[in-house]
């Protein structure tokens, strides 16, 4: 049984005349029957100066009957719009351009904001013009809409050793810039994100060669950080929902394709261009985060028949290019115990015959240029 929220609120009268404060933006694709809760979630807002750009992404029949139906009952309130160009990011932006609020609010098609969450986030980005991006912890909420599967989750930049390395190196990539607000970068998914629209148009909105999905949250984040403070609000404020089981299964499928690797090394180009050969002071920060890339991607290969020699060479590259970390070497001393031993060295389950479509000549240095030397 769907979780029932408060959706009509006694302050929320339709017809009333509107002068938006907040744009809140949604894509929606195949969302079905769970994309009405989500509109709901932003009819029982407290804070009811808002308008709701509902962002048709060449949906299915069934999604775009549903936001129709509320675009026709709420026509003060809700806008209908449509984004040709296929990719969640595609559609943010256009809603981002159309918005007539001074701030923007974004929603996923399946989440569920609780009632509090425009109040709050608009409460904490209004005190300070220093502040540009404001975020906020969520519960993570079954499938089905049932169960609350954990609460006051802090972000999907919280969630392993691994990616509170990265975001310590792409945090380091800032110490040029001697940025006053510095200590608070961070790294959000867009789901949680409300920040100034003027904002995010003078950074350039989302980046769309990273369409359809993957990765553009944490790069504009990284633009955004450069005018101005980020705040994590220590409150759950949405229903973030779990993805289904044939859905984190197709794109961890995914992270094996020639797809995966093209959208990862399209994110480290686009951060040396802006933040490494111009920077001579961030090409060893670079390095680390190249070396760190070559060694994770090379150990989540090892678990593929034929992901095996390529994975090795990556992490030979990988202990090559940054010698001083001794567990990319270590890694590499894996590589020659016997196969049956992989499953356990690498944190798999089980060895796969998916095929890898890329070979060793896909993966470029997108930092190779002006390279300091190895010392």
């Amino acid at each position: 049984m769907e979780l029932v929220l408060d959706t009509h609120p006694s302050s929320f009268q339709r017809g009333e005349p509107l002068k938006p404060i907040v744009s809140v933006i949604i894509p929606f694709y195949r969302e079905g029957k769970i994309l009405a809760p989500a509109i709901e979630s932003v009819l029982a807002q407290t804070f009811q100066e808002w308008e709701l750009l509902l962002v048709d992404n060449n949906a299915s029949e069934e999604t775009r009957n549903i936001a129709e139906s509320y675009s026709k009952n709420y026509p003060e309130r809700i806008q209908l719009l449509h984004e040709p160009e296929q990719g969640a990011i595609s559609a943010r932006n256009t809603g981002i351009r159309q918005a007539r609020g001074e701030f923007i609010a974004f929603l996923d098609g399946d989440d569920l904001m609780k009632p509090e969450r425009l109040q709050r986030q608009i409460d904490i980005l209004s005190s300070s013009q220093d502040l540009v991006l404001v975020a906020c912890y969520y519960d993570l909420l079954s499938n089905d809409g049932s169960t609350i599967l954990e609460k006051d989750c802090r972000g999907f930049a919280y969630g392993s050793k691994n990616i509170l390395e990265w975001k310590s190196y792409l945090h380091a990539l800032f110490l040029p810039f001697h940025l006053p607000h510095y200590q608070s970068f961070d790294l959000f998914g867009t789901p949680f994100l409300f920040f100034r629209k003027k904002d995010a148009m003078q950074a350039g909105l989302l980046n769309s060669r990273f369409n359809p999905r993957d990765l553009e949250d944490f790069e504009f984040c990284m633009r955004m950080f450069e005018r101005g403070g980020f705040y994590l609000i220590p409150e759950s404020l949405q229903f973030y929902r779990a993805e289904t089981t044939e859905l984190r299964q197709r794109k961890n499928k995914d992270k094996h394709t020639k797809i995966a690797l093209m959208k990862l090394q399209t994110f480290l180009s686009v951060i040396w261009e802006r933040y490494g050969k111009d920077y001579p002071e961030n090409q060893v920060v670079f390095r680390s985060i190249y070396s760190f890339h070559l060694n994770n991607f090379g150990c989540y290969l090892m678990q593929f028949k034929q992901g095996k020699n390529i994975g090795t060479s990556l992490i030979r590259q990988a202990a090559i290019t940054n010698p001083k970390n001794f567990l990319y070497w270590k890694n590499y001393i894996k590589t020659f115990f016997p196969r049956k031993k992989h499953p356990r060295l690498f944190d798999f389950e089980i060895e796969r015959n998916d095929p890898i479509e890329f070979t060793m000549l896909d993966w470029k240095n997108p930092f190779a240029e002006n390279q300091p030397r190895k010392t």
